[in-house]
């Protein structure tokens, strides 16, 4: 909110009230969350990239499904309607029912004086974080005039959009929708990051790949099929999640992969995980019960004899459960059978099986529990409920002592092989 002071200030031929800037506070933010000038100003979630190819890189010799050539996809926009667009040259324009694309400015001058005026700067799209210094930061117009009466406070963080480079060499960040801060006043943390590891695709359908990130991302016309890797160039976190580049502005979300080959915390863990027993009700339902402290964990309002009733039923383990959960009959299901039910009240599904201990790191990084398959307490199958890692030991919540327990992780590793290290997450 905008704190305006006045001073009064006494003098012999009468009084004279001075104004100080209108100082423009950014609102209390965690990490993750920043509060822009103005509502109107919204990021632009389609970083530059010098890279030539517009291709994703796969690890492996599996190829991308193209339905449509990714260059030519662009997202598509209502005639009807007036857009705020990025021209080629990196000019903000506006794109009217006629096709015609007309700079915006809040200036009164003619055409020919606003064609000057672009030529003299350069806009850049970007997406990332001004930090205003120690001091108060002044604002100036498109056109590179101070703002009178408007500043941003210090030590304020704001989003921005838009670098502006003058010919002289001047730099200005968009943190509104005409008004810019200017370089000196502070510093430019860039949401895009240089990354290094490997998505590893682990829905169990082909997942599609999009240009741009987050709001802003846009069916790119290709796929990548299950189970495929594919190296990572950059991460952006968006929205709350991450999306991870693995071509030319060509992304994929978190929700369809994990990262293996990354660095990741020497330890970590999930906080707050409910502890469920599967006794007296379901003896032999440790997989859904375990599932349920995942799903309840991620929000879900479900219990574990709902789930046990909805859950599929198969001969087949990887279709469905094998018997009654409730009585003798009781054997085990699989991460295949259990996907459309995770997905359904997670908003998203993981089959870990066959990837390894980064694949559990990556997920714990990301505040999800893993549900494993593992051989324990006499049971040919038992599954647990991975809650953290340290350099010792994983920790995990385990529904038939009703417990959180720890292992150390290389026996962790040993038992979890002896399951093919089946898992699932979201």
């Amino acid at each position: 909110m905008g704190i305006r002071s006045k001073f009064i200030l006494a003098a012999s031929l009468g009084t004279v009230f001075l104004m100080t800037p209108e100082i423009v506070h950014a609102d209390d933010i965690d990490a993750s969350q920043t509060q822009s000038v103005s509502t109107t100003n919204e990021p632009s979630n389609e970083p530059s990239n010098n890279e030539s190819t517009n291709s994703a890189t796969p690890i492996n010799n599996n190829e991308i499904k193209t339905e449509g050539n990714v260059n030519d996809q662009a997202p598509s926009g209502d005639n009807d309607q007036n857009q705020t667009v990025t021209s080629q040259q990196g000019q903000i324009t506006q794109t009217s029912q006629n096709n015609q694309s007309e700079p915006i400015t809040n200036d009164t001058n003619n055409s020919s004086d606003v064609t000057t005026q672009q030529s003299q700067y350069s806009d850049e799209s970007i997406d990332g974080i001004f930090h205003v210094n120690g001091s108060t930061a002044y604002l100036y117009q498109g056109n590179g005039q101070q703002v009178d009466n408007r500043a941003l406070g210090a030590n304020t963080p704001w989003m921005t959009d838009i670098k502006r480079t003058w010919n002289d060499g001047t730099i200005y960040y968009r943190v509104s929708t005409n008004e810019f801060v200017k370089e000196t006043s502070g510093y430019f943390d860039n949401n895009v990051k240089e990354y290094s590891g490997t998505a590893s695709v682990t829905y169990d359908s082909d997942v599609q790949l999009f240009r741009g990130y987050g709001k802003n991302a846009v069916y790119a016309g290709s796929t990548v099929a299950p189970n495929s890797a594919w190296k990572i160039d950059k991460r952006v976190s968006n929205g709350g999640e991450y999306w991870y580049e693995v071509g030319n502005n060509v992304w994929l979300p978190q929700s369809s992969v994990v990262v293996n080959d990354s660095t990741y915390p020497a330890a970590n863990w999930v906080a707050g995980v409910p502890m469920i027993s599967q006794r007296p009700e379901l003896p032999n339902g440790c997989e859904i019960t375990a599932v349920t402290m995942m799903l309840q964990y991620a929000g879900a309002n479900v219990n574990k004899m709902q789930l046990a009733y909805e859950m599929p039923r198969s001969s087949n383990p990887n279709y469905g459960y094998m018997g009654q959960p409730w009585d003798n009959t009781g054997v085990t299901i699989f991460p295949p059978a259990l996907m459309r039910l995770v997905e359904k009240y997670a908003g998203s599904a993981k089959n870990l099986t066959g990837q390894g201990l980064d694949a559990i790191k990556y997920q714990i990084s990301i505040g999800h529990p893993v549900v494993t398959w593992n051989t324990l307490h006499g049971f040919p199958y038992h599954a647990l409920t991975v809650t953290g890692y340290d350099s010792n030991y994983i920790y995990y919540n385990d529904c038939w002592l009703n417990q959180p327990m720890q292992m150390d992780i290389n026996q962790f590793l040993a038992n979890w092989n002896t399951q093919d290290r089946r898992a699932i997450s979201y």
